[in-house]
């Protein structure tokens, strides 16, 4: 063999040795009697499973080999697991870790680590804004998880509902509220919660939903605002709207409304239903004689004492000055009669403080019942009224009933 032939067989082998996996380790036999060539192919073979193990990250096998490329590859070792501890230690939320002399992947990884740094300080600050919020606003803050049981509870529930966080952990929302059902997210709803003591407040809840993968399993945020007051000042305009100041009844716009709603229940229910109409006898000279104390004093005994004769069913309205109404529900003509009556002699035998000592008073009622012919509570009103007036042109201190006023007309009974 020449030694033209000999150097390209040489040449052909150092390239299957490096382009071919399966290539022989050993030098092929024709050419193991070159020590130098045999020597140069086996340290090119040695080297190849140790790249090969790097570049798969196994950076654990001993490189035993001496010499300059050998320590070349200790060097790319020991310098891939530092990066590999490196990488590790961000991981773990060490971003000071910082990469020198690997060039555009050392500027690469180190604008990542400040990138990270920064993210992570300004979530801190973010996190810390919203703790001081959660914990320090009047608000209720909580987290649902997807049964509804509390997850997260803000201090403020201390306040609210008289528990402290730890003591709702883990249980139902529908442990303080009426709903079996946490609300719907994106709703604002208005409800009771129940507190530790038993009592109830008003809240509104603003529920939203948080992103999935939430670490502890919560699905839902909801705050929860205490508008007890404002609960409480709705309830006390509406009184002031719907009811007489100086005796709690019902005013008149209210009384009719209430009847109104009354007697189209009675119509549809075909049930009979009946109202009173009563008039204090002579209530000027009362006032006259014994000051308007006295008076005002009679006119809430009328709404106070009247409310222990009649039933919670009954709606009780001041038409007038010293003119006041009741509504029957599921009650006749006969048996209005009846409560007039119990209500006059119960009127008649009532002693009202007055200047010097007490008085006593005594009051007319006029009875009629709903027809399906009348069609406004008005009507009703008139019939009642119509009755009335028999009552005071009878001599007052009575009942007379719708059927005292025939086809009369009304006349005014004498003062």
């Amino acid at each position: 063999m020449t030694d033209k032939t000999s150097l390209d067989h040489a040449v052909e082998a150092l390239r299957g040795l490096l382009a071919d996996p399966k290539a022989d380790a050993e030098p092929p036999p024709e050419l193991q009697h070159h020590a130098g060539f045999a020597a140069l192919y086996r340290d090119l073979s040695a080297l190849r499973p140790h790249l090969t193990r790097i570049c798969q990250g196994d950076l654990s096998h001993p490189i035993h080999e001496q010499g300059p490329l050998a320590g070349c590859r200790k060097s790319l070792q020991a310098r891939l697991r530092h990066l590999t501890w490196q990488v590790q230690m961000v991981a773990a939320g060490d971003f000071s870790q910082r990469v020198e002399s690997l060039g555009e992947f050392s500027t690469a990884f180190n604008e990542m680590t400040e990138a990270l740094a920064r993210a992570r300080a300004e979530l801190q600050r973010s996190e810390a804004r919203y703790r001081l919020l959660a914990e320090h606003v009047a608000d209720v803050i909580v987290t649902l998880d997807g049964e509804g049981r509390f997850l997260y509870v803000s201090p403020s529930a201390q306040a609210l509902l008289g528990y402290a966080p730890d003591e709702l952990a883990g249980r139902p929302l529908c442990d303080i509220t009426p709903s079996a059902e946490a609300p719907r997210p994106g709703t604002v709803v208005e409800l009771t919660v129940r507190c530790r003591d038993g009592t109830t407040r008003w809240a509104e809840v603003n529920t939203a939903a948080l992103p999935p993968g939430a670490g502890d399993g919560a699905v839902l945020v909801c705050v929860f605002r205490d508008i007890s007051a404002r609960k409480r000042l709705e309830s006390d305009l509406k009184h002031l709207a719907t009811t007489d100041g100086l005796t709690g009844a019902y005013n008149r716009r209210s009384f009719v409304e209430v009847c109104g709603q009354e007697l189209q229940r009675a119509d549809r229910r075909a049930r009979p239903t009946s109202l009173l109409l009563m008039d204090i006898d002579h209530f000027k000279r009362l006032n006259d004689r014994f000051g308007h104390a006295a008076g005002d004093e009679v006119l809430r005994q009328i709404v106070e004492t009247g409310r222990r004769v009649l039933r919670s069913e009954d709606v009780v309205g001041r038409i007038g000055g010293d003119e006041f109404a009741v509504l029957l529900p599921a009650t006749t003509l006969e048996q209005a009669g009846r409560v007039a009556e119990q209500l006059r002699t119960t009127y008649e035998r009532l002693a009202v403080p007055a200047r010097g000592g007490t008085t006593t008073f005594t009051v007319s009622f006029g009875v009629a019942e709903w027809k399906p012919h009348l069609r406004t509570v008005e009507e009703l009103l008139q019939r009642a009224d119509c009755a009335l007036y028999a009552a005071k042109n009878a001599g007052r201190n009575c009942v007379r009933t719708e059927e005292a006023c025939g086809g009369r007309p009304q006349q005014d009974p004498p003062s």
